[in-house]
């Protein structure tokens, strides 16, 4: 569909737009009665901002991200699937540089305003991982921030899964940011391979960091004390939660992303990985993530 087309069909009056973005690309925004805001790229079903009812910007983007098909954006909140990291697939799965479809737009009871948005496999994505899938993504803007990913399986055969929320979050000073509620949780670090138990309760930042914690809490709190603002991050049917940070030289390898932008940003990715889920015929799973800016 073409942007008068997607308004037409999908649009809300002052709650939900479509529009050109970046590189060309169809984006939509939610506004919702309290003054949050969000703004959704259909390339990767890619959350870029969410702002508060106060206007502050929680997600942080990087000033090098291309806006391009068949090229993944950085930053924001990127969808993962079906794997995470590195391995025979692309890196982070088949989803995050193809263009989703709109199937509803809506405004609830409560006064949330939600979209979804739907990814099927076909002949590119079986090429790569021959196995048929649907995927939804529901992103519901309230004073919180909620998204809901389903995973569906219409084919013959089981398939192996890790889906993740590759969420960016902007903070003002990384060595001035801490985060609550992992302490006792196993994790696997990949900058030093072995399995190990976090022992702080609160966690702070002064390297690179790059942790999956395994059957992590369902709530922790980022306290970026730069800001003056408390992030809760809540998370339902997702087994896992990845902390990361690229640091100094890392930062300076990446490039789609500035060699001091690690300063303000980090990444906790609510997820579902450890071990690779396994997914029926005719079955589906859905996980829940919700944000929550204290103070905002």
């Amino acid at each position: 569909m073409n942007l008068e087309q997607l308004q037409q069909q999908f649009g809300i009056s002052n709650l939900v737009g479509f529009a050109e973005g970046r590189g060309g690309m169809t984006r939509v925004g939610l506004a919702h009665a309290s003054g949050a805001r969000a703004e959704i790229y259909l390339h990767g079903a890619h959350i870029t901002s969410w702002q508060t009812a106060r206007e502050r910007e929680v997600l942080f983007m990087s000033c090098a991200s291309h806006f391009q098909e068949g090229t993944p954006i950085r930053g924001g909140i990127p969808v993962i699937f079906p794997q995470f990291g590195d391995g025979p697939l692309p890196k982070h799965g088949l989803v995050r540089a193809r263009a989703w479809t709109v199937v509803r737009t809506a405004q609830g009871a409560d006064g949330a305003v939600k979209i979804t948005l739907r990814l099927e496999d076909d002949a590119q994505t079986r090429a790569l991982w021959p196995h048929p899938f649907c995927l939804q993504l529901t992103v519901s803007l309230g004073p919180a921030l909620t998204i809901e990913f389903t995973v569906k399986n219409p084919g013959s055969a089981p398939f192996p899964f890790q889906a993740a929320l590759h969420t960016y979050f902007q903070v003002a000073d990384i060595t001035q940011t801490s985060l609550f509620g992992l302490q006792g949780t196993a994790f696997e670090d990949f900058l030093h391979p072995g399995p190990a138990v976090e022992t702080r309760a609160v966690i702070m930042f002064d390297r690179e960091t790059d942790r999956i914690y395994v059957n992590a809490p369902d709530r922790v709190v980022l306290d970026d004390r730069g800001n003056k603002r408390k992030i809760a991050i809540a998370k339902s049917d997702m087994n896992a939660i990845v902390v990361w940070n690229p640091w100094i030289e890392k930062s300076k390898r990446l490039e789609d992303f500035g060699d001091d932008e690690y300063r303000h940003m980090v990444c906790i990715e609510t997820s579902h990985m450890r071990a690779p889920a396994v997914l029926a015929p005719g079955a589906q799973w859905s996980g829940r993530t919700t944000l929550t800016c204290e103070n905002g």
